[in-house]
C-alpha cells in the first residue's frame, strides 16, 4: 500500500520574487536555493490580489476576493465560511494544521477575532489550538516583526514560556522603520513557526496519519527590523540599486491619476486621491528617502529573508531525519511583493508593478517533480489548492476558482501552462476595482467606471514606463486583451483550462 502524500504549504510575508539566491546573487538563501535544485521554480507565479488579507483568505478558500468577499485589509472571510481547503483535506483523514501568521480577520479594529484585545488573552490561546477556517489545528498570530500586535495569539504565549516580555521587544518603532532588533535570534517569529511546524509533523507521523500544513512567516513584511546577524549580513552597496527607474517619474504623467498623487504626500499612507471612490493610500506609501536609505532598508529586508531561509532549512532537515521527505510535497511562495522604493513606492497595493505582484515559488516532490527544473508557466497561488488535490489522489471540491497544475510540475519542458493570470485588487468598500491581466508579454490594467487604464509590453518594457492604453496603434491588441479578461471574469475562472495530473 503506497503512502499517502502529505503538504507542506510555506507562505512568507511580502517577499519579491527575485530575494531567492538561485535567481539574485546579492542574497544569500542556500536552504531555499538547495529546495530549488530539488525541485520546481516557478518563476511566473502571481497572488489573486495584491494585498495580505485577502490573499490569504484566497490561499484559505481557493476562491477569488470577489467570490469569498474579503476583499481589503478591513474587510473579513467570516468565521463560518463553509468552503475552504483545509476542510476537505481534514474530511480526507488529514492532520491539518495553520501555523505563524494567519490575518483572515482585520488586525486592527474592535470586535475582530484577530485583533486588541483578544489577541493577547494568553490564557486563552494556551487552551484553545483550533478548530479554524477548516483546519483542525491551529497555533497563530497576527502582526509583524516589531508591531505591538506582532507579539500576539500563539506566538505570545511562546514568548512568555520562553521567558521573553512581549513588552520589552515590541511596539517601539515605527512602521516604515528599519534596522538592529536587539530580541533574542531564537525568539523571533520565524523560529516560532518552524518550531511549531516541525512538532506538527512529528505529531502527524505519530497519529499515522498525513498532514497538510501551511505554515506562515511574518516577516519579511516591515518593519524591516531583524536581530544580528542578519541585521549586518548585507552591505547595502552591494545590493542592487532600489528608487525610480529611468524615465520615471516623467513618465506618470500617462499613467491613471493616482501615480502622481501619491508622489506629493510624503508618510505612511499619507496620500489621498482626487477619485472620491479612493478615500485613502491603501496599502502604498511615498518616502524622501535618501540613496542611502533606500539601501539600507532592503539590507534588512534582504536579512530578514535569510533568517527565514534558516528556518525553512530547519524544517527541511528534519522532513529528511524523520523520512518523510520522500512523500511530502513542499511548496514555498509569499502572498505578495514588497516595491521596496523601486518607483518611488513602498510596500504594494494598487500599483500593479512586478515588484509587489510577483512571489517566489519553488514545488519539490521527489521522483515525481524533475529536480532542478524552471518553468515561465504563468501560474497563480489559486492554482495551488487543485494541484495539492490532484497530487495527493484527494477529490477537490467543486469551488476551486484555479486549475490544477500538475502536468506543468510533472512535465515543464513539454507543458506550457497557462497562456495567462488574473489579478484583481478592490482596495476599498467602494466602487472602485482593479483587474489585471497578465499574458506572457503583456501586461493589461482595467479600472472599473475610469476613463483610464494600462498597458504595457513586458518584453521590451519589465520596468512598465511606456503605457500602451491610449496610443491608437495598440486599440486592437487592448480590445483583444479586454475581451479576454472580461471572458475569465464572467466565468470565474482563470483564462485556461484544466490540465490533469499524471499519476
Amino acid at each position: 500500500m503506497s503512502t499517502p502524500l502529505s503538504i507542506l504549504l510555506l507562505v512568507t510575508d511580502q517577499q519579491r520574487a527575485d530575494t531567492l539566491g538561485c535567481v539574485n546573487p546579492a542574497i544569500r538563501t542556500p536552504h531555499l536555493d538547495r529546495l530549488a535544485a530539488e525541485g520546481l521554480r516557478l518563476d511566473r507565479l502571481y497572488p489573486p490580489t495584491p494585498v495580505c488579507l485577502p490573499c490569504r483568505a484566497s490561499l484559505a478558500t481557493g476562491q477569488y476576493p470577489s467570490t469569498h468577499g474579503a476583499t481589503h485589509n478591513h474587510s473579513a472571510l467570516p468565521m463560518d465560511y463553509p468552503k475552504v481547503v483545509a476542510q476537505a483535506f481534514t474530511d480526507a483523514g488529514y492532520r491539518t494544521h495553520m501555523i505563524g501568521k494567519s490575518h483572515l480577520n482585520p488586525c486592527h479594529g474592535a470586535g475582530s477575532p484577530e485583533a486588541a484585545p483578544l489577541i493577547f488573552d494568553t490564557a486563552r490561546y494556551r487552551d484553545w489550538h483550533g478548530p479554524w477556517y477548516g483546519f483542525e489545528h491551529a497555533d497563530i498570530s497576527v502582526g509583524h516583526s516589531t508591531e505591538t500586535h506582532a507579539a500576539s495569539m500563539h506566538y505570545r504565549v511562546w514568548l512568555e514560556d520562553r521567558g521573553i516580555d512581549p513588552e520589552r521587544f515590541f511596539g517601539h518603532t515605527a512602521y516604515a522603520a528599519y534596522g538592529v532588533w536587539d530580541l533574542p535570534a531564537d525568539a523571533t517569529s520565524s523560529h516560532w513557526v518552524a518550531e511549531t511546524t516541525i512538532a506538527s509533523m512529528a505529531a502527524a507521523q505519530a497519529e499515522g496519519k498525513p498532514f497538510y500544513i501551511w505554515a506562515n512567516f511574518p516577516d519579511p513584511h516591515n518593519p524591516c527590523c531583524v536581530p544580528e546577524p542578519w541585521a549586518s549580513m548585507y552591505n547595502p552597496d552591494d545590493l542592487p540599486a532600489f528608487g525610480f527607474k529611468p524615465g520615471e517619474p516623467d513618465c506618470f504623467e500617462d499613467k491613471p491619476p493616482f501615480y502622481r498623487e501619491i508622489l506629493q504626500t510624503e508618510g505612511d499612507y499619507a496620500a489621498r486621491y482626487s477619485d472620491p471612490a479612493m478615500p485613502g493610500a491603501d496599502n502604498v506609501s511615498h518616502f524622501e528617502w535618501t540613496e542611502r536609505q533606500r539601501q539600507e532598508n532592503a539590507a534588512h529586508y534582504y536579512g530578514m529573508v535569510s533568517l527565514i531561509d534558516e528556518q525553512v532549512g530547519r524544517i527541511l532537515d528534519a522532513l529528511e531525519v524523520s523520512g518523510q521527505a520522500e512523500h511530502t510535497l513542499v511548496v514555498f511562495t509569499s502572498d505578495h511583493g514588497d516595491l521596496l522604493g523601486d518607483h518611488g513606492l513602498w510596500w504594494k497595493g494598487i500599483f500593479a508593478y512586478e515588484e509587489c505582484l510577483r512571489v517566489p515559488g519553488i514545488a519539490r516532490l521527489p521522483g515525481r517533480i524533475p529536480a532542478g527544473a524552471v518553468t515561465q508557466a504563468l501560474t497563480g497561488l489559486l492554482d495551488l489548492a487543485p494541484t495539492f488535490f490532484d497530487f495527493a489522489g484527494v477529490a477537490p471540491p467543486p469551488w476551486l476558482e484555479g486549475r490544477s497544475q500538475g502536468a506543468v510540475w510533472a512535465h515543464p519542458d513539454e507543458e506550457p501552462g497557462a497562456g495567462a493570470v488574473v489579478v484583481e485588487h478592490r482596495p476599498w468598500s467602494t466602487a472602485w476595482n482593479q483587474r489585471i491581466l497578465v499574458t506572457r508579454t503583456h501586461k493589461l490594467i482595467v479600472y472599473a467606471g475610469r476613463d483610464y487604464g494600462e498597458l504595457y509590453d513586458l518584453a521590451s518594457d519589465p520596468d512598465q514606463i511606456r503605457n500602451l492604453w491610449a496610443d491608437p496603434r495598440h486599440h486592437d491588441l487592448r480590445d483583444q486583451l479586454m475581451a479576454r479578461l472580461l471572458s475569465a471574469e464572467m466565468n470565474r475562472r482563470p483564462v485556461n483550462p484544466a490540465v490533469p495530473v499524471p499519476l
